[in-house]
């Protein structure tokens, strides 16, 4: 699964999703988010086919629903791609919303309650990452409201070891196919760096 990621947020490195170039090495500006918090992610307008960012909901309410926003307790952050284009919540935006999630890293946790321990992933080969995404619109009473689920597949052999989900990262090359909802490979996971940050921290 994944719960929470580093978002990208420094536009210059964001710019990479557009122009498929490799971003500058080093640090990047990120934040961490966690479900119900914004994120910028990337869309087609549906309108003009323009390629642009759009702040969103992690967390994806459907264009169906129509009542609270606080009331949507429904567990949407992740959408599994075995059966996102049948499940209620999703297949409207499996049809015709899909987003590409421009990440840092992301987070997992393994081990028994007792003994939890906290994973920090990257890419391989420390490009960013670009979750598949799936996006929506919805009218809720705080108005129209963007929102975004990003979608996990069975782990590879990188993740494998501390859980068995994964996050669908797509190569530079599927993007724009993801985007104008052509077909994509998404079985095929990529390399991945993992950082055990609860063995660091007990370091010091």
């Amino acid at each position: 699964m994944c719960g929470q990621f580093d978002v990208l947020l420094d536009l210059n490195t964001l710019k990479v999703f557009f122009d498929m170039l490799k971003p500058d090495q080093g640090d990047r500006q990120t934040v961490t988010v966690a479900p119900t918090l914004p994120a910028p992610v990337i869309v087609q307008n549906p309108e003009d086919g323009a390629i642009g960012l759009l702040p969103a909901r992690f967390g994806l309410v459907p264009h169906w629903y129509r009542g609270a926003l606080r009331e949507w307790k429904a567990t949407t952050f992740n959408a599994r791609v075995e059966d996102a284009s049948v499940k209620p919540a999703f297949k409207g935006a499996w049809r015709y919303r899909h987003c590409v999630v421009p990440a840092e890293a992301f987070f997992e946790w393994s081990g028994p309650k007792s003994d939890r321990q906290k994973w920090r992933i990257t890419r391989g080969d420390n490009q960013p990452l670009a979750f598949a995404g799936l996006w929506d619109e919805a009218p809720t009473d705080q108005g129209d409201v963007f929102s975004f689920a990003i979608l996990t597949r069975q782990a590879g052999p990188d993740m494998r070891a501390i859980h068995d989900r994964e996050p669908v990262v797509l190569p530079p090359d599927a993007w724009d196919a993801w985007l104008q909802r052509r077909p994509v490979d998404l079985a095929s996971p990529s390399p991945l760096r993992l950082q055990n940050l609860t063995q660091q921290s007990s370091l010091f």
